[in-house]
């Protein structure tokens, strides 16, 4: 007879988990935490949409009603989009209400899942308790862009990850979705006209400028399907040397390849274990061939790359560190710190 342990079902010798894959697309929209923040709304068969967390139906036109997901930002306010930049817009012109955006989603769904079956119902919450502790039912979806690689009833599907860019198109300048995968391919979608590229054409669009980073002042930008801006000013912005690193490294992750972040992270550890000169050399080389915007992704959530600057360039970085200049600023006197090894006494310049 089958036994149960003190842990019932999840005992050891019989837990299992498993890993389902929903079809899904994407929607343009905007997240109004504060901030307006410009994402690829991602909407799934089974009528789960990931607003910064995955909510049902109901819960999604909550998120509507709320202002949360939202069609605009306002003339005089930034629009951040992740990983690329942040400009302040004006002469805005959108195309979506709030309740267009929620039909839009519910169309999404039904192309998705025409019978309507199997959809997830959260029963008006997202959260659930562990112990004293309220956790994410579902968690984070992690959505993956899929290109088929044939015609086939059942394809083989490539798989990827995205960012977002600039495109010059004929008829304007567009903020596109560049989509990247793993059978050295890329997409460049949200586009009046998308189109697939191999490596070498996408490296070319990047040298002579129709994919770029910087929009100038005055620029009209385009969404397709959502709407228009112009930029009025620049808050920050990647540069495109960044742009094209970033994309080496998302090339290597889908291949399982080390990136320039790990490949950084391995030398700050070398260092720490034997602190000398050609080791902290090796590291300034890691450290300088990862994506600047990237860089603050080396550490944790508190130190980010403070440590790692420190090694580099002295001692002083840790003056820029945020909480030592909070610390300062409320006019604390035990000002939090970091240690990092020194380079071995002897083996200095």
């Amino acid at each position: 007879m089958f036994g149960v342990g003190r842990k019932g079902m999840r005992g050891t010798g019989s837990a299992i988990q498993r890993v389902m894959r929903i079809d899904g697309a994407v929607v343009p929209a905007i997240i109004h935490n504060m901030n307006y923040y410009f994402i690829n709304l991602p909407v799934y068969a089974d009528g789960l949409v990931d607003a910064w967390e995955l909510v049902d139906r109901p819960l999604f036109e909550a998120k509507l009603a709320s202002g949360w997901v939202t069609t605009a930002v306002p003339n005089g306010k930034d629009i951040h989009v992740h990983g690329l930049g942040a400009w302040n817009i004006d002469e805005g012109e959108w195309e979506l209400t709030q309740h267009q955006l929620g039909e839009l989603v519910q169309k999404c769904v039904r192309e998705l899942n025409p019978e309507l079956t199997n959809l997830y119902d959260f029963h008006g919450k997202t959260t659930k308790k562990v112990g004293r502790v309220n956790v994410s039912i579902l968690g984070m979806s992690k959505p993956s862009p899929v290109r088929p690689k044939d015609e086939s009833v059942l394809p083989n599907f490539a798989r990827g990850n995205s960012l977002s860019v600039f495109s010059r198109e004929r008829d304007g300048c567009y903020l596109a979705d560049l989509r990247l995968f793993d059978d050295d391919t890329a997409e460049v979608g949200r586009l009046p006209v998308p189109r697939t590229l191999k490596r070498d054409e996408l490296k070319a669009e990047l040298a002579e400028g129709r994919l770029f980073t910087k929009p100038e002042t005055g620029q009209r930008v385009r969404i397709h399907g959502f709407g228009s801006f112009r930029i009025a000013a620049e808050r920050w912005s990647v540069e495109a040397q960044d742009l094209a690193l970033e994309i080496v490294d998302v090339f290597a992750e889908l291949a399982s390849r080390p990136t320039s972040l790990q490949t950084c992270r391995s030398r700050y550890e070398a260092f720490v274990a034997e602190p000398t000169r050609a080791n902290r050399d090796a590291l300034r080389q890691a450290y300088e061939a990862v994506p600047e915007h990237n860089r603050m992704y080396l550490g944790d959530m508190d130190v980010k790359d403070v440590p790692i600057r420190m090694v580099i360039y002295g001692k002083e970085e840790l003056e820029n560190w945020s909480h030592r200049r909070v610390a300062r600023q409320q006019g604390d006197t035990d000002l939090p710190t970091i240690t990092v090894p020194d380079v071995e006494e002897g083996d200095d310049d």
